[in-house]
C-alpha cells in the first residue's frame, strides 16, 4: 500500500521572502525579525504582524508557553534563526525524515504562509510579491525533495487573472500540483462568479488542484472583528475553533450549488486540516438546499446534472484527523478522505503514519485504506 501524507508544514526561514522575492519588489517582502526582548515577529515594512514560534508534535504548550512569555514581557528563551529544528525547515533533512517514517511523499504547506494573507489581503502588490517568493522556493524544495516532498504553491484569484495564469504555469513547470488559496470572496465576488471561470479553467489546464487550508485566511468574511475584540490572537482566535471548517463549507457550497463543478467537470479541490466530520451532514444539507430552493423559487439557480452531494463526492478530497475516526465518516460519504500527519504541528504526529494509525484505533477495508492512505492524494499529484 502506498503511503502519501496530505498535510505537513515547512517553517519559513527569516530571510526566505527577501531572498526569493523579485529584486525590484524586495521592499514588499516579509521577514522574521526579533523585538527588543528577542521574540521573533513576522514583519512587513516594519509592521509586526504576528509572533512566530517553534513547536513540538503533540504539545500545544510548546506554543502556549512561548506566547505567554511574550505576553508577560519576559525575554525570549530561544532564537528562531538558530534553534529551529532542521527537520522543521530544511528540505533535505525533512526528505530523509519522510523516508524514515515509511512515507512515499509528503505534501508541504508553508508555516506562516497560512496566516500572513490575513494582514496583506488589501495590499495586492505585497500579496503577490510574497506568494511569488514562496513559489520560487517551493520549486527548489520540489527538486531537493527528490520525490519525497511535494510543496504546495500559494496563489490568489484577486486582481487580473493574467498573474494567476503565469503563476500556475510556473508551478506546473516545476512539477507542483497543489496550490493553496483563500476561501474568501475575491474582490467582493463569490468563487462561482462567471468572471472567475477563467481561473478554474486555468487550474485544470495546468494540472493544479486549488487547495483550502486552515489559517488566517479562513476567517475572511466569516468572523467580523467585533466578535473577537477581546482576543489577542487574531489569526487563531478562540471563536475560530468551534467554527473550524465553516469557511470551507461555504466555499464548497458555492462551487457546487452555483455550478462551478458542473461547468468544469475535471476540476478537483482539496480541503486540508479543516476537519472532515462535517461531511455527512453537509451532504444532506447540499441536496436539501438544491431541491428545496428549486421548489420554493420555481427555478434552479444553476442546473446540475447530478445531485450536489455527488458533485462533491466526485470532485473534492478532504484530509482527516485520526481523532475524527475517518473509517466511520467514509462509511457514510465514501472513500473521499485523505491521511494527513500534520508534522510538526502540536495537533500532528512525531511519526506521522504510525502514530496516526495507532490513534484512529479503527480497521479499514483494504480498498478503503489504500484510497485513504495514498491513492486519493496520488491522483491529485499526478496532475
Amino acid at each position: 500500500m502506498r503511503i502519501l501524507d496530505a498535510d505537513s508544514h515547512l517553517f519559513e526561514r527569516p530571510e526566505l521572502w527577501r531572498d526569493y522575492a523579485d529584486p525590484t519588489k524586495r521592499a514588499n517582502a516579509l521577514s522574521i525579525e526579533n523585538d527588543e526582548l528577542g521574540h521573533p515577529f513576522l514583519t512587513h515594512r516594519g509592521r509586526r504582524l504576528m509572533l512566530t514560534w517553534m513547536c513540538e508534535p503533540g504539545s500545544y504548550e510548546s506554543i502556549g508557553d512561548l506566547i505567554e512569555d511574550h505576553r508577560a514581557g519576559r525575554p525570549c528563551t530561544y532564537d528562531y534563526a538558530t534553534d529551529l529544528a532542521e527537520s522543521h525547515w530544511n528540505p533535505s533533512v525533512r526528505r530523509d525524515c519522510v523516508a524514515g517514517w515509511g512515507i512515499e511523499t509528503s505534501v508541504c504547506f508553508p508555516q506562516w504562509g497560512i496566516n500572513w494573507e490575513l494582514w496583506l489581503r488589501d495590499d495586492l502588490p505585497a500579496l503577490r510579491t510574497n506568494m511569488e517568493a514562496w513559489n520560487r522556493w517551493a520549486a527548489e524544495v520540489r527538486s531537493e525533495g527528490k520525490g519525497r516532498l511535494h510543496p504546495v504553491g500559494h496563489v490568489s484569484l484577486r486582481g487580473d487573472l493574467d498573474w494567476l495564469e503565469a503563476e500556475l504555469a510556473t508551478l506546473s513547470n516545476a512539477g507542483i500540483r497543489l496550490a493553496m488559496m483563500s476561501t474568501g470572496l475575491v474582490d467582493g465576488r463569490r468563487l462561482s462568479h462567471p468572471d472567475l471561470d477563467r481561473a478554474w479553467a486555468g487550474f485544470v489546464r495546468h494540472g493544479i488542484t486549488p487547495t483550502f487550508h486552515v489559517g488566517g485566511t479562513s476567517l475572511t468574511g466569516m468572523i467580523d472583528a467585533g466578535w473577537i475584540d477581546n482576543d489577542d490572537i487574531d489569526y487563531m482566535p478562540m471563536l475560530s475553533f468551534p467554527l473550524h471548517g465553516m469557511d470551507a463549507q461555504l466555499a464548497l457550497a458555492d462551487l457546487v450549488l452555483n455550478g462551478v463543478f458542473e461547468r468544469h467537470p475535471d476540476l478537483r479541490v482539496a480541503c486540508v486540516e479543516l476537519l472532515s466530520r462535517w461531511l455527512p451532514d453537509f451532504f444532506y444539507k447540499l441536496d436539501a438546499a438544491h431541491s428545496t430552493h428549486r421548489r420554493i423559487s420555481g427555478h434552479a439557480v444553476s442546473e446540475l446534472s447530478m445531485k450536489p452531494s455527488d458533485h462533491l463526492r466526485r470532485s473534492v478530497l478532504v484530509s482527516a484527523f485520526a481523532s475524527e475516526k475517518p473509517a466511520d465518516i467514509m462509511r457514510q460519504v465514501g472513500p473521499m478522505l485523505m491521511f494527513g500527519g500534520d508534522f510538526p504541528h502540536p495537533e500532528g504526529h512525531a511519526s506521522p503514519y504510525e502514530d496516526f494509525r495507532a490513534k484512529t484505533g479503527q480497521p479499514m477495508p483494504d480498498d478503503v485504506a489504500a484510497r485513504f492512505y495514498g491513492a486519493n492524494l496520488a491522483e491529485l499529484l499526478a496532475g
